[in-house]
């Protein structure tokens, strides 16, 4: 592999990139890598005028010194003449994930909401960062995604994320830096080995690159081959999901036809791909076991950190985990204004029509929201007698977990109508009477999949 230099970078690019990607942004925090980086592709600039070349700077604002830098940031981008924007987060900590997984996390939500489409945002890891990558991904037990660590170039937001400096160890970042005197920002808590990827940087990789020198190159490799192994699990799991998949859910059956470790790798891939934090292997198997095993007439549900999977009628459903009961609720509703429902169940507002939906005439200014408390009966419009309400929720198959978090309307103690399900006989509106339709919006899906 050559040194580094603005060609090689350029080749990098070229080959790395995907067509007609010619709008690039540096995310530049000021660090040597990315001070390299930026003056690098400013030297491209004259060789690639179809390039636009733009740098984005998050303030985290966790050093008292934040700002000065953030201003020191804005001086080099003009002196390059580069279009330069500072983004400023606030980063909270979670205590599940620390500060350092909480910075990042605010730092890529800025990105993303900044990143045009078919845009390219550019950060300047480089093979010392993929080494702590993958080593960090090693003690903390990952799989082969977590092995494959930092991809090249991927998806992000409305464009895409690459990584043109992998190829690349930080000693020659810092060589062509020394030649061209490019000089780089010290946050000082990059020496604070309370965080995991700082004790690595400082305590561990140098003992491992006095053994082999040549560390970075080797690791980066055997990550590239992770990578590949990743996107022939990803392969296969694709072929079981077109086996086991119905609508959004997994069938029970399709997946006891498969190896456990066939059937773990779908359902990872299945969690991912719904864009869901993947559970721990010790979960995982959990969840693998209490959806197989379990009676047919039984609803396990397994949940981890922003997830869950419950099963009904031989189906496994992925979704959020469902917010506080709302069963004691009564809620007053004024009809002409909208409604924002409890429990994340979205928000009800109605629609003035003729001859559908709720008679208008004997309908008072405001009804109650209430929720499902059993014994509900109601004579659905057009139906030859009443139901009771366990019954209609049955057969029109909304999922149990769904059935107590159905908005009711009601008139006094008279129910009137089911979200906008159903409307009682004694309510519907006739022939060109005017009406109110009941409509629910960001409506969770209520509904069990449909069998092919």
């Amino acid at each position: 592999m050559p040194s580094f230099s603005p060609q090689a970078l350029a080749d990098i690019l070229q080959a790395t990139l995907p067509p007609h990607a010619h709008r690039l942004c540096v995310a530049f925090s000021g660090g040597l890598d990315s001070a390299v980086l930026l003056h690098a592709l400013h030297a491209l600039c004259e060789t690639q005028p179809h390039w636009f070349v733009r740098a984005i700077h998050i303030d985290h604002q966790l050093q008292s010194s934040s700002q000065r830098w953030s201003q020191e940031c804005a001086h080099i981008a003009a002196r390059l003449s580069i279009p330069f924007t500072c983004e400023r987060v606030d980063v909270t900590e979670p205590a599940s994930s620390g500060l350092e997984a909480a910075a990042r996390r605010a730092r890529y939500e800025a990105f993303e909401r900044e990143l045009g489409a078919g845009e390219v945002l550019l950060t300047a890891h480089h093979a010392d960062d993929q080494l702590e990558t993958v080593l960090l991904a090693l003690v903390r037990g990952s799989g082969v995604a977590g092995l494959a660590a930092m991809p090249k170039c991927a998806v992000f937001g409305a464009g895409f994320h690459a990584r043109p400096l992998l190829s690349f160890t930080r000693a020659e970042l810092e060589c062509w830096a020394s030649e061209h005197g490019i000089v780089g920002t010290q946050d000082p808590s990059n020496t604070d080995q309370r965080f995991d990827r700082n004790f690595l940087r400082h305590a561990v990789v140098p003992s491992l690159k006095q053994r082999w020198p040549s560390v970075a190159h080797t690791v980066t490799r055997s990550a590239a081959h992770f990578a590949d192994a990743d996107a022939l699990l990803d392969e296969l799991a694709e072929t079981d999901l077109a086996q086991a998949s119905c609508d959004a859910c997994l069938q029970v059956a399709a997946l006891r036809t498969l190896s456990p470790r066939r059937r773990r790798n779908l359902l990872r891939h299945w969690i991912h791909r719904a864009g869901f934090l993947l559970p721990s292997t010790r979960k995982l198997i959990a969840l693998e076991r209490d959806m197989l095993v379990a009676r047919a007439d039984s609803m396990p549900c397994v949940g981890w950190e922003g997830a869950e999977v419950r099963r009904h009628d031989d189906m496994l459903y992925l979704m959020k985990p469902l917010s506080a009961d709302p069963q004691a609720q009564v809620i007053p509703w004024n009809i002409d204004e909208e409604l924002r429902l409890p429990a994340d169940l979205g928000s009800l507002h109605t629609v003035r029509s003729r001859g559908k939906g709720i008679a208008l005439g004997q309908l008072p200014s405001q009804v109650l929201i209430r929720f499902r408390q059993g014994g509900e009966r109601l004579k659905p419009q057009h139906a030859d007698h009443h139901r009771t309400l366990k019954y209609l929720l049955h057969d029109a198959r909304v999922l149990p977990w769904w059935r107590d978090r159905i908005p009711l309307l009601y008139a006094g103690d008279e129910l009137i109508a089911i979200a906008d399900l159903w409307v009682a006989d004694a309510w519907a509106a006739h022939g060109n009477e005017e009406s109110i339709k009941v409509a629910w919006h960001d409506k969770p899906t209520i509904t069990g999949a449909t069998r092919v």
